[in-house]
């Protein structure tokens, strides 16, 4: 049943049965579906685009022809569109075109076609619909962008960024991932500009008016949201691979001198991946273009992926060697993307995993291999335990969560997407063997290319290599399959006890958090049981009732650093050493994703090891035992005099993953404090960890010399110590920064220790306004990255909200920056109090311009808030995001997690901070 009710605006009112609609904002009529997502009636098969943006007036019109079959006859024809004006709409019948009406519903952003007395027959269809809309102000759909020349000259450009829901904002389509189509586009555009989209230009036709317009090639068969287009007046520089693809690199005229970097190394890493997948890269050319407003990372649009200008462009004379890193890894998961996301795609969001957690995993093992140098592997574990974080909270989700919404599926670029994605795929591989799980993914990617999947297609491609069939093609196994089972523990998994790889992963991809595995050794029997990791008033116990997970185990004992295996199926199990032994260490290097617990004098015996030869255990072992055992205070499991016992033995260490783990777990003790004016415990706190890195401190040179990872750790040393305001740093650092502002900026420094350098020069009103002015005129994004740290650093409060001020209108300081200015201001002694008041002040703003449930809205509200650790807080973050209604982000998972965060500082500040000073005074005494 439907109730008239009349309404100026477009508005929706759900009645009973019914849903109520405008048609073109005059007159209302029963909206043919009720479901926000499509029906499955009709599916495209080509689009014909035609797109025509002013870079003057700020607007575009276009016009699309979809091809489509209906699957069943139908009264009505339903897709989406978002913010578009359709201002025609036809059926393009076979003897005249018949004019169709169209109905919008706002809150599903979708559009019915319909006429009459018409019924869409089972069959192919043709429909055009011309529309017009601004372009975005934000930083999806089609949106406009600019750039300053080195002259003050300020140039428009127009670029997309359609993932996830917000390619109908730029043309009407079917816009979910399992619509698969070809598209033919076109743009037109002024002579002054040139465009670029995922396919190769066919040609460039002059129109009557005056404009020209660019042809391109009919795309593969592709989703709606890898579609990209860009109006620009880019340059470029080009390379072809050894495959032959051409790979070109875009840029803005003045900074095409910082691209080679990114050409030769997508050069390198599409060839990788057209070898290691065994499938050819199936378009003739692929473009990455640098755009100056961008606020993701990058996206992977097929043939032209995109990125932050910081993520791509290179300078040989100020990136440093975190940035060539970086530059790497952004572009290995992009290329990845190329094969898992847009050669096989998820078949709802659901499942966005299978599409991040793969290129997350794979940017690691394919840099790895291309470009050793980088030690990219130093790095993965920290994605684990960045991915521990959000997963032991009650908060966080399964990998594989149903959605919805488009703030729904926002949310699910997180984490656990991400980072745990790649986890469980790297410990699945250590479990399958590499060269299992190579051949399972390859089997995975030629059986379903250019389809739709789910989880379980991934699990039955790497359960049935052996069986498949597929050892055929460019394809060859080896003789995997019909090696001597003594050679290969994998093929005899494959060919004799027949692993079920979905029944171990579901556990981990279809129930949300993972194992505690508590280790018990009595002589040589060694007891195990598993139990959610949950942080909590609850502690460890689960709301949810007990959940199991399929859990690979990997231990060495004191007597044997022979790896050895045990998969954990139940609550509880034993198992035997061959003998007796001092101590056993799980998890060898974090290859599994859970925490383990040593009782019965484990942990003990552990420490002690430490403390006579930290070097018997691997670095990526040291460093898991200092996230573990800190991480089991927080649940109570451990005393936290036993944590900072172990921590003591890092006086003798010099390796990065351990010596920042260190760092990550002991500099956020005192972070707490700075947010409760506990100035006499901070600053006891901030003086033992001077001591404690003391002789690595000591040991650092301000050079650019070493390899990539102890380049990257004398940057986190000295910003450190000279943060701490440690003699000898604030030393050397004030007097280079002295001749470098004397020099106007012209003098070299070190890219690794620049940071370091500006950061001290930030604290004075003259330095931090001569970094500015640098900031300004630089046309290096590593260099202006660096002075935007280290202007955020400074203890100036009146520079820190000037600064916050100015990224909101993005005049000065590009409003993609603002999500990790307003963190880095929130973790500064004298800018935490400014931050919370802008996110609150600027909130609508903010959700206007990232995107309700985006990652910047995420990252900003656990990020600001997540030091906090007082009940006072807690209160008023709770009354503050408690106000906001559902539209404004009430239901939002992130202000659950940053709710979350806040109680258990307040639980552990309960519990720890008498401790904490009584092991500090034993410590000084």
């Amino acid at each position: 049943m439907i109730k008239c009710l009349y309404f100026t605006s477009l508005t929706f009112v759900i009645l009973l049965s019914g849903l109520l609609v405008v048609n073109h904002g005059k007159t209302m009529s029963p909206f043919p579906w009720n479901k926000m997502r499509l029906p499955d009636t009709a599916k495209p098969h080509h689009y014909d685009l035609l797109i025509h943006p002013n870079l003057t007036s700020l607007t575009f019109t276009g016009a699309v022809e979809i091809l489509l079959e209906v699957e069943r006859d139908t009264r009505a024809l339903i897709l989406h569109s978002k913010r578009l004006h359709v201002s025609r709409a036809l059926l393009l019948a076979s003897r005249r075109p018949l004019d169709l009406q169209v109905s919008e519903f706002e809150p599903h952003e979708q559009i019915a076609l319909f006429s009459d007395g018409l019924t869409f027959a089972r069959g192919s269809h043709v429909v055009r619909l011309e529309f017009s809309a601004n372009l975005s102000d934000s930083f999806h759909g089609f949106y406009k962008g600019t750039y300053t020349t080195s002259s003050g000259e300020v140039r428009m450009m127009a670029s997309t960024q359609f993932e996830a829901t917000h390619a109908r904002a730029a043309f009407p389509c079917f816009d979910e991932p399992e619509f698969k189509a070809n598209f033919t586009i076109r743009i037109q555009r002024e002579s002054r500009h040139i465009s670029i989209s995922n396919m190769p230009k066919s040609k460039t036709v002059k129109l009557s008016n005056g404009l020209l317009e660019d042809q391109f090639d009919t795309t593969v068969k592709m989703s709606t949201y890898l579609v990209a287009f860009i109006i620009c007046d880019f340059h470029s520089i080009s390379k072809k691979s050894q495959h032959g693809v051409e790979i070109s690199v875009y840029t803005v005229p003045e900074k095409i001198s910082q691209a080679e970097y990114a050409l030769n190394t997508a050069v390198t890493l599409l060839d990788f991946y057209d070898d290691y997948f065994d499938i050819p890269y199936p378009l003739p050319k692929h473009d990455l273009a640098a755009i100056p407003d961008f606020q993701s990372g990058a996206m992977e649009n097929w043939g032209l992926s995109t990125y932050r200008e910081s993520g791509l462009l290179f300078d040989p004379k100020k990136s440093s060697s975190s940035d060539k890193q970086g530059i790497t890894k952004v572009i290995a998961h992009e290329l990845a993307h190329q094969w898992f996301g847009n050669l096989v795609t998820m078949q709802w969001w659901n499942d966005l995993w299978l599409n991040e957690g793969f290129a997350k995993f794979m940017e690691f093992v394919s840099v790895n291999i291309t470009h050793p140098e980088l030690q990219v592997s130093d790095y993965f574990m920290g994605k684990c335990f960045n991915a521990m974080s959000v997963d032991s909270l009650s908060s966080s989700h399964p990998i594989s969560t149903q959605v919805e919404n488009p703030a729904e599926i926002s949310e699910m670029f997180d984490d656990v997407s991400y980072q745990k994605g790649a986890c469980i795929l790297n410990m699945l591989r250590d479990f399958l063997s590499p060269e299992a799980f190579k051949y399972g993914i390859i089997l995975y990617l030629k059986k379903h290319s250019y389809r739709n999947t789910v989880n379980s297609d991934l699990w039955e491609s790497l359960t049935n290599i052996c069986t498949s069939g597929s050892d055929s093609g460019r394809l060859k196994l080896d003789g995997f399959c019909s090696k001597n089972p003594s050679e290969t523990p994998a093929s005899k998994w494959f060919m004799e006890d027949g692993v079920d790889v979905q029944a171990i992963m579901d556990t981990w991809t279809l129930q949300e958090g993972f194992p505690l595995i508590t280790v018990e050794v009595k002589g040589r029997e060694v007891t195990l049981k598993q139990e959610r990791f949950l942080k909590g008033a609850e502690s460890s116990k689960s709301s949810q009732g007990r959940v199991l997970w399929q859990v690979p185990l990997t231990y060495i004992t004191s007597h044997s650093r022979t790896v050895q295996r045990f998969l954990l199926k139940s609550e509880r199990d034993v198992l035997y050493l061959p003998e007796e032994v001092e101590w056993v260490k799980f998890n060898v290097d974090l290859r599994g994703f859970y925490i383990v617990h040593y009782e019965s004098g484990g942990w003990d015996a552990l420490i002690k090891q430490l403390q006579r030869d930290h070097t018997v255990f691997s670095s990526n072992d040291r460093a898991s035992l200092i996230h573990d055992i800190f991480q089991l205070v927080s649940i109570e499991k451990v005393l936290l005099d036993k944590a900072l016992n172990l921590s003591v033995y890092l006086s003798r260490e010099s390796e990065i993953m351990p010596v920042t783990q260190g760092f990550g777990e002991l500099v956020p003790l005192y972070k707490l404090m700075e947010k409760r004016d506990m100035e006499e415990l901070e600053n006891q706190m901030k003086g033992h960890l001077v001591k404690l890195f003391q002789r690595l401190i000591d040991s650092q040179s301000w050079s650019d010399e070493g390899s990539v990872s102890e380049r990257v750790l004398r940057n986190y040393l000295l910003l450190f110590a000279c943060i701490r305001r440690y003699p000898s740093c604030v030393s050397t650092a004030t007097d280079l920064f002295q001749k470098w502002k004397e020099s106007d900026g012209k003098m070299w420094l070190p890219a690794d220790v620049s940071l370091v350098v500006f950061t001290e020069g930030a604290r004075t009103d003259e330095g931090w306004d001569f970094l500015l002015e640098k900031y300004v005129k630089s046309v290096s994004p590593s260099e202006k990255s660096l002075i935007k740290a280290a202007l955020s650093y400074s203890p100036l409060a009146h520079k820190l909200e000037w600064l916050l001020e100015k990224s909101i209108d993005g005049q000065i300081l590009k409003t993609q920056d603002l999500p990790s200015l307003l963190i880095s201001v929130s973790k500064n002694r004298k800018g935490y109090k400014l931050a919370w008041r802008f996110l609150k002040a600027n909130w609508g703003k903010l959700v206007k311009k990232f995107d309700l449930g985006s990652s910047a809205i995420s990252r900003m509200v656990v990020g600001v808030t997540d030091q906090y650790s007082t009940r006072e807080m807690l209160k008023e973050v709770e009354f503050f995001f408690g106000s906001l209604t559902q539209e404004q982000g009430s239901g939002l998972r992130s202000i659950q997690q940053a709710l979350e965060k806040i109680q258990q500082n307040i639980r552990w500040m309960d519990k720890n901070v008498l401790p904490l000073k009584d092991w500090l005074d034993t410590q000084s005494s």
